[in-house]
């Protein structure tokens, strides 16, 4: 499996707390087996033309590909066979064969009291396409010089050809739930009909088989299992990094706060901080706070929650930072109690936050008499995971229709419309409807008028706070980088500029902010 570029990941377990059901967002660069298949068959129904001799093609990989596009359309798979190479062109010639070109050489059977006599699928087929590098005007081109469609064999029909091993692949979304299910002890046919069921893909239209998928779990096993070792102790390690940098700042800045937990072996647990100046500007703006749970760490199996908050000018505000071990009620409430203790005691009078069950009761129990707001931005983002497959094409009039239900400011008007349009969209049942329903007192206009929200609902402050944690987060390798960066914004650009800079990326970021907070001293 290959790793991921980025440690951080926004989050995809719903709040519907079937550990079952998680959330595709929109834009993300993962991409889900339906889309994928959608795009096989595009590929299948398109036009390929024959290639012929004389093509030309800027790249080998390019002339690949086509030749592969081809091959798939008229029932065959092609591999890679010779090349050849000279010292002033590299490889000048490459050849690409039908994956029933030539024949298997015989093997010394093992010494074993049965040894399995498996055929080989070679059988001498000249189905071929050569490549022929050349130099015009001083580039390099690739042209066709020899090319021959004739096989010896059975062509495949399309729902056959697709099993071939060169078309079925394994997708990294789909990767890593099936690495997630096997290690809650899913058998491999369970874990194939639970993708299906997920994705909405009929049984069988997988681009891989079930077999690709117990290759693929024996093959990880091991990498996992070292892996889970090594994260264990880079998480220890990171975590007193992130500590000792927390020290050091509150060492030279008396109004930046922090504080933690430990577990019964002395080991950080949770971990939360403060900046000096953002502790000052929530005298002024804290009123509205809002507190993102979006992201999580896939290297240190870490909730990141941030506390944001707005200017009077409709900037935002970054106040500070928490790490949490998992996401429980009471991981939630040590969070919420450490910022009202960061704050000095002063309870916001809205605070904005996703859908998240033990959130909830947290805020409910530390926050009595602060507004609990869910974000609206955050339950539309959801709603194409949850009703796109079985609404299919009504899925568009749907959204319209909720838009419209999101905007009513009676209470009674908002439940008559509610009513009316589970039933049109036969709904009723929906579990996922019911959430929102139960919900409905924390994002429904009718029900939060009246609360202050400054502009913290518009779309355009939303998008600003995600953009800022793609940015900030993006690519880091340790948890000691991510407080950095942040402590940088906050003392030096602030949030609301953090696109007109690219000073983050310099070697010397933290020197930096120590030289900073040295002329403040001085």
């Amino acid at each position: 499996m290959k790793p991921s570029n980025n440690i951080w990941i926004r989050r995809q377990q719903c709040p519907c707390g079937d550990w079952k059901c998680y959330i595709k967002y929109e834009g993300d660069d993962q991409t889900s087996a339906s889309s994928q298949l959608g795009r096989s068959e595009t590929t299948s129904t398109e036009l390929v033309f024959t290639p012929y001799v004389g093509q030309i093609f800027k790249s080998d990989d390019d002339a690949f590909e086509y030749y592969s596009n081809f091959a798939r359309k008229n029932g065959f798979s092609i591999r890679k066979a010779r090349s050849t190479e000279s010292q002033h062109l590299g490889i000048y010639r490459r050849d690409f064969v039908c994956y029933r070109s030539g024949f298997n050489q015989p093997r010394k059977k093992a010494n074993v009291e049965h040894p399995r006599d498996r055929k080989s699928i070679r059988c001498g087929c000249d189905a071929k396409l050569y490549l022929t590098k050349e130099i015009v005007d001083g580039l390099a081109q690739w042209y066709v010089s020899q090319f021959s469609n004739v096989h010896n064999h059975e062509l495949l029909e399309d729902d056959q050809v697709r099993l071939l091993p060169a078309y079925r692949k394994i997708q990294e979304a789909d990767q890593e739930r099936i690495l997630l299910l096997s290690k809650a002890g899913f058998p491999i046919n369970r874990i194939v009909k639970v993708l299906e069921l997920e994705k909405g893909v009929q049984p069988g239209h997988f681009p891989f088989i079930e077999k690709d998928v117990r290759n693929f779990v024996r093959t990880c096993k091991k990498t996992v299992q070292e892996n889970d070792a090594l994260l264990t102790e880079k998480r220890e390690n990171d975590t007193l990094e992130l500590l000792e940098a927390c020290k050091s700042v509150a060492e030279r800045d008396p109004d930046f706060a922090y504080d933690y937990t430990t577990d019964e072996n002395q080991k950080v647990e949770n971990i939360a901080w403060l900046y000096g100046d953002s502790v000052r500007a929530y005298t002024l703006y804290g009123d509205v706070v809002t507190f993102d749970t979006t992201y999580r760490s896939i290297t240190y199996g870490l909730l990141l929650g941030v506390w944001f908050g707005m200017d009077n000018h409709g900037k935002a505000i970054l106040y500070g930072c928490v790490l949490l071990q998992d996401e429980s009620s009471h991981s939630f409430t040590w969070a919420l109690q450490t910022f009202v203790r960061f704050i000095k005691g002063r309870h916001p009078q809205t605070i904005i936050t996703d859908m998240e069950l033990a959130l909830r009761d947290a805020i409910a129990r530390e926050l009595p008499n602060t507004k609990h707001v869910v974000c609206i931005w955050h339950i539309l983002s959801k709603l194409s995971s949850w009703l796109s497959f079985p609404l299919g094409s009504r899925f568009e009039d749907f959204k319209a229709e909720f838009d419209l239900l999101c905007h009513e400011e009676n209470v009674e008007d908002f439940e008559h419309q509610w009513n009316l349009l589970v039933a049109r969209f036969e709904l009723v049942t929906d579990k996922h409807m019911a959430l929102l329903f139960s919900y409905r007192g924390f994002w429904s206009i009718s029900y939060i008028r009246g609360s202050f929200l400054a502009r913290t609902m518009a779309p355009e402050f939303s998008q600003s706070l995600h953009t800022f944690l793609k940015r900030i987060l993006g690519g880091q390798t340790c948890l000691q980088a991510s407080f950095e960066q942040t402590a940088f914004w906050i003392l030096f650009v602030g949030l609301a500029d953090w696109s007109c800079c690219n000073c983050w990326k310099s070697n010397q970021r933290w020197d930096a902010v120590y030289a900073y907070q040295d002329m403040l001293a001085n």
